[in-house]
């Protein structure tokens, strides 16, 4: 399975270098200059190296762009096209400029912009490409823009149109401050495949850079500065006007799932670079798909969908068919928006639509649901404007015809059938808890709370509705508006069990039954409620003590709604539910001594970076497999159920171990995104099976194999949701989920359940289980967070030799009476190999 699955880890990412970006290679140190300093020019970028909280070339807030803003103020152009381009630039680092640059670390492209035409989408257009042989291509040729050679194609494994024996690339310092790279190839005579020349002085232009230095620190950057250009008469640049250009991604939006996008061997870090090179018209050599940066990433990301749909998605030996989205494919905006400053051309997704965008999530397979639905209007020759016997196919239809029926304000426009309605409306409905306070003596905790409407002032809602049962007492199913919200109580139950930190232990150990379904309390005249909830009596094993924390949960069941359709949308027919977000919270409550809050570990707003809604959609893009139907959509609950004496029941480690499985939460979690990491996948709910087909080679035999072996491309048998999750983070920034360095100390005080021991003789039917918690047996705390990513034997028999750790062998009250694990003699953050080096944490 393991092998199987797309890996978001450096090494994959390096590995799709096979589908664009070339150039680079060695080079010496720049050649010494002694033109006359420019007084003017080298005070200019002297005073903006001292303001590097602003132009600092890999963190200041101008960013990369300085690299060749300051220069063209100072009157430097940052690029000139008389003969082979002359890029202008500097790098501003630590303060100061970085002067030690060779041409090992450089690369350059450029480009220009086809702008839009007859319902085409404007275009970027590489002046530099490669062409590699293809048995997959029509022309047996695949052609993949790329940087400026430098050097001589005889060392190259590709074909590019121009030979730099003679005239190569040169790098030159400055003195005032700026490099000077002189491009090998001339632009000006560059052709495309049918002999035209590419150049257009008359349109936009973007030079694009790879950098890599090592600053002061000993960190190496790596940054991909850009400038966007028209050309004067004399050939130099003037900076474009950015409503003019092509920005239709914020590498920043990547990052709040990827970390740091790093391509290529790591090299490639912003979408605007990677755009030079994955231009239309790239294609991969192997596989004949098209790799343009717009296709290669929606259907990287829609991988599970397509392949569902039978038309896998392959790059070179990539399959990405178990790769899903963890958010709804439709939220369009999470990449794409011209809310965002660095994204003027982010909304192009509402207004330009084109083939190359929609078949990118949708498939054009024959008999799929996007080509039944247009393949009628490609027949037509009214629509096609041509007879139908030439026009057969759904992808007949041209983008002009896309934006003719998609056009914007229709109610088939992009934006309108995009609509996510499980979560557009979740701003909706907020449950609010204006307090809660227990009572010994009765053990009933009250919960005061009302469920509002931000949209509408923060109005209260009746949560009993006209679907529920007409009734003196009402009675509301789940599946009435309001009858799924519900309120849990989680405490601490384990007799013995530590009170220095609050550890939630209730909810498998007698606590589940208290909870109360929020239409059940009683209402006032505003729509504020009050209800009890009362707590289980005290048994010999189970207690209420510590510091208790109330929940809500549960989503909103409304009529689903008409994608196809302007506001007011109507119901579909026939009638159906969906399930909208709410937004959820949490209130704690002493039950036992002071109030001490269990402590923030991860944060709901973190992981909706990634998830968009946490549990309304999984990885296989679609709100059918929510986990939990979506009805836990925070971090504190989700810690309620999932806490430390909950474990499968039938589900054994994948490791070999003949234990369950736990799934406390800080486990379940690791486990799951920790699946780069592992040796063995993490499962939850049912055994690891591959899913899809992936080659078991990189030629193209071994690929069209993998494509037609199996029907769809996929295995029989059941797969796990779990055992596919890769985090896509390129590093491991703890941080991304973590919450005030939780990350750096974990202070469970409880071991993850692995075994309950049979209080039966041997061979005595009906087996009969220990009901102890006490006496259950566990992963001691530190271990269980650990070994949820390091699960190979070597890490177990080092957390155990090393640390004190117990795998399984001691119980939960034998851990509770030993000292505490050993682990932070060597791992505490700040020490030998503390956790946040070995993690690469700054």
């Amino acid at each position: 399975m393991k092998t199987s699955l797309f890996r978001w880890g450096t090494a994959l990412l390096a590995s799709l270098a096979i589908a664009g970006c070339g150039g680079g290679g060695g080079g010496s140190a720049p050649a010494a200059t002694t033109p006359a300093t420019s007084t003017a020019v080298s005070a200019a970028i002297t005073a903006a190296a001292a303001t590097p909280l602003v132009t600092d070339t890999a963190t200041g807030t101008s960013g990369s762009s300085a690299a060749f803003t300051v220069l063209q103020a100072a009157g430097v152009p940052a690029v000139t096209i008389n003969s082979p381009p002359v890029v202008n630039f500097t790098v501003f680092s630590d303060g100061a400029v970085y002067t030690k640059l060779t041409a090992a670390n450089v690369s350059v492209a450029m480009a220009k912009l086809v702008p839009a035409s007859n319902g085409n989408p404007d275009e970027w257009v590489s002046y530099v490409t490669r062409v590699k042989t293809s048995a997959v291509t029509p022309n047996g040729l695949a052609v993949q823009g790329t940087t400026d050679p430098k050097i001589s194609t005889a060392t190259k494994t590709a074909t590019y149109p121009v030979d730099c024996a003679a005239s190569p690339a040169t790098l030159t310092y400055n003195p005032d401050g700026y490099y000077t790279y002189k491009f090998c190839t001339d632009v000006k005579k560059t052709k495309d495949a049918a002999g035209n020349l590419v150049f257009d002085a008359s349109k936009v232009h973007r030079v694009a850079l790879q950098l890599s230095y090592t600053n002061k620190a000993g960190t190496v950057v790596k940054v991909n500065p850009y400038f966007d250009f028209t050309i004067n008469a004399d050939g130099t640049a003037k900076m474009a006007d950015p409503s003019k250009t092509r920005k239709m991604t914020d590498v920043n939006s990547c990052n709040s799932c990827h970390e740091t996008l790093a391509l290529h061997g790591g090299g490639r870090v912003d979408t605007q670079f990677c755009v030079m090179c994955h231009n239309p018209g790239s294609t991969d050599a192997v596989t004949g798909k098209a790799v343009t940066l717009s296709t290669m990433v929606h259907k990287l990301h829609a991988g599970k969908r397509l392949a569902a749909a039978g038309d896998p998605y392959i790059v070179n030996d990539v399959n990405a068919s178990e790769i899903g989205f963890p958010q709804d494919l439709r939220n369009c905006t999470k990449c794409h928006t011209a809310a965002n400053p660095a994204t003027p051309q982010g909304d192009n997704w509402k207004t330009a639509v084109s083939q190359q965008a929609c078949l990118t999530c949708h498939t054009s397979k024959v008999g799929g649901v996007w080509e039944t639905k247009h393949v009628v209007y490609a027949k037509d020759p009214i629509v096609v404007g041509a007879a139908s016997a030439t026009n057969t196919k759904a992808t007949d239809l041209t983008n002009a015809q896309c934006i003719a029926c998609h056009r914007v304000g229709s109610n088939i426009s992009s934006e309108v059938v995009h609509w996510n309605q499980n979560e557009e409306n979740s701003a909706k409905y907020k449950m609010n808890i204006e307090g809660a306070t227990y009572d010994a003596a009765t053990r009933k905790v009250t919960v005061k709370y009302f469920l509002s409407d931000p949209t509408n002032g923060n109005a209260a809602y009746d949560l009993v509705t006209s679907d529920c049962a007409s009734t003196t007492v009402p009675t509301c199913s789940t599946s009435t508006k309001f009858g799924n919200l519900r309120f849990y109580v989680a405490y601490q139950t384990m007799v013995g069990q530590s009170t220095a930190v609050t550890e939630f232990s209730s909810y498998n150990n007698g606590g589940s039954g208290a909870n109360a379904y929020a239409y059940k309390g009683t209402k006032d005249a505003s729509n504020h409620y009050t209800v009890d909830i009362t707590l289980p009596a005290d048994t010999a094993t189970s207690i209420a003590s510590g510091t208790a924390r109330v929940i809500s949960i549960g989503q909103v069941k409304e009529p689903q709604l008409e994608l196809k359709s302007l506001d007011p949308r109507p119901a579909v027919v026939p009638a159906a539910l969906v399930s909208v977000v709410v937004q959820n919270t949490h209130f704690d409550v002493a039950l036992t001594g002071a109030l001490q809050p269990r402590r923030a570990v991860v944060s709901s707003a973190k992981c909706n970076a990634c998830h968009g809604s946490l549990g309304s959609t999984s990885g296989s893009n679609t709100l059918a497999n929510a986990f939990h139907g979506g009805a836990r959509d925070t971090v504190e609950a989700c810690s309620v159920c999932h806490d430390a004496n909950r474990s499968s029941s039938g589900n054994m480690m994948t490791n070999g171990l003949a234990l369950y499985e736990p799934y406390q939460f800080k486990r379940m979690i690791h486990g799951i995104h920790g699946n780069s990491k592992r040796v063995n996948p993490f499962t939850h709910g049912n055994k690891a099976v591959q899913a899809f087909c992936n080659p078991t080679g990189t030629t193209v035999a071994a690929i069209d194999l993998c494509k037609t072996a199996a029907p769809l491309g996929i295995v029989a048998g059941v797969e796990n949701y779990a055992a596919e999750v890769a985090y896509p983070g390129v590093g491991l920034n703890c941080n991304a989920c973590h919450v005030n360095n939780s990350y750096k100390n974990d202070q469970g005080t409880l071991g993850a359940v692995v075994m309950k021991p049979t209080t039966s003789a041997p061979g005595v039917l009906p087996v009969v289980l220990e009901t102890d918690p006490n006496k259950w047996l566990v992963i001691s705390p530190k271990a269980a967070s650990c070994t949820a990513c390091h699960d190979s034997s070597t890490a177990m028999g080092h957390v155990a030799n090393f640390g004190g750790a117990s795998f399984g062998n001691k119980t939960q009250a034998e851990i509770a009476a030993m000292p505490r694990e050993t682990c932070n003699d060597c791992h505490a953050s700040g020490g030998f190999k503390g956790v946040d080096v070995v993690h690469g944490q700054k």
